[in-house]
């Protein structure tokens, strides 16, 4: 099989998983990126600051850059270039997505959307926004994409109450680098003993982690509450992550005076040391359609506690087993929450994760994605 991904930049979650896809020695994986400014650093409003990955985005897998200029020409010849199975694009909104998609059909090439839309109620919300977007599927989305690939199960039911047949859906998660995350995390007493001291958190505390941007969808607030509501003198909160509202956070820590260490902007790379030393990774977002940071925590094996508008939470999080969902905004809940994940036997919420997270790593992405561009071949006359 040969695919085609298109996608505006290289993010660090998922070059890991197109090198992955590099060294299957049959099928085949080719980026195209829509994005001429690769080399240029990411602005990120909700960190408040340019976001610097760590480590190289660009080796160890094919891929190629779009021009700024002449983007239907220069699409039309690199789909050219070799016959090809399925070409995914990442969302249809953005121009050159667009002009990917004219460029394929012209080719009578298969094309598949990826999309990371949730529906979080169970039904979509009435009214003229739902219309017009029933409307959009209807007259344009089925009848130009043959596949529609969702991050999680949230999105697999959005798709299908927009009346796309389940037969033309399949997974594309935002996996992670499960095995990475797991090594990396594999860290001696001592050493999580010197990550703990770093971090200004005493001996013997129990160390509840947040990796979050400091900005309103985040809701770093209500995880503030929820500490003000915490008495155990042994409890500990380290937020990891940067934002416009930090200096507001700190300054209530300190009137508070709440057990809050703020780390600041962590690099990519030094992620799994702090998740090795938390004992809970909590996710209290206002909401977010899938939740990165839930696998790379369950990854290094730990419980993990998120709201309920967390799409990751309907895949990733067995309530009771390795953590637990609470209503979103509802810092009482979470304080609850928080105390029976802390109850949780970590041996078992480790077994469980690696056997779920076996469904959603890299080798089962790449799984999903030729399983689909074979049902597609099996479909051709």
């Amino acid at each position: 099989m040969n695919l085609i991904f298109i996608v505006e930049r290289p993010t660090q979650f998922e070059v890991p998983f197109y090198r992955h896809a590099a060294a299957d020695p049959v099928h085949r994986l080719r980026v195209i990126y829509t994005d001429p400014r690769l080399a240029e650093e990411v602005h990120d409003p909700e960190l408040g600051r340019t976001v610097s990955w760590g480590f190289p985005l660009l080796g160890g897998y094919e891929h190629a850059v779009c021009p700024a200029r002449g983007r239907l020409a220069w699409l039309s010849r690199e789909l050219r270039r070799e016959p090809t199975d399925l070409v995914i694009v990442n969302g249809y909104t953005r121009r050159p997505y667009l002009l990917a998609a004219v460029a394929a059909r012209r080719m009578g090439l298969p094309l598949g959307l990826r999309l990371d839309s949730v529906l979080w109620d169970g039904a979509l919300p009435p009214g003229p926004r739902t219309t017009a977007k029933r409307l959009l599927f209807d007259l344009y989305l089925k009848r130009t994409y043959r596949l529609f690939f969702g991050v999680g199960s949230l999105t697999l039911d959005y798709l299908r109450s927009f009346g796309v047949p389940a037969e033309r859906t399949a997974l594309f998660p935002y996996a992670v680098d499960v095995e990475a995350f797991r090594r990396a995390s594999a860290l001696d007493p001592a050493a999580t003993a010197a990550v703990r001291e770093r971090l200004g958190v005493p001996p013997g505390a129990r160390l509840l982690l947040a990796v979050t941007k400091l900005s309103p969808r985040e809701a770093p607030w209500d995880l503030l509450r929820a500490c003000a509501r915490t008495a155990a003198a042994d409890l500990w909160t380290v937020i990891a992550g940067d934002g416009p509202a930090r200096p507001e956070l700190e300054a209530f820590a300190r009137q508070q005076g709440l057990q809050v260490r703020f780390a600041g902007y962590v690099p990519y790379p030094e992620l799994p040391a702090l998740y090795a030393a938390a004992d809970l990774f909590l996710h209290p977002v206002r909401e977010e359609r899938w939740g990165v940071s839930v696998a790379e925590a369950l990854a290094c094996g730990l419980p993990v506690v998120t709201s309920s508008r967390v799409g990751a939470a309907r895949d990733l999080v067995i309530p009771g087993r390795n953590g637990f969902t609470y209503p979103a905004g509802d810092d009482a809940a979470l304080v609850d929450r928080i105390a029976q994940a802390l109850r949780l036997d970590r041996a078992a919420v480790r077994a469980e994760n690696a056997s779920l997270l076996a469904r959603w790593d890299y080798a089962a992405t790449w799984r999903s994605l030729l399983e689909a561009a074979a049902r597609l071949r099996e479909e051709a006359p």
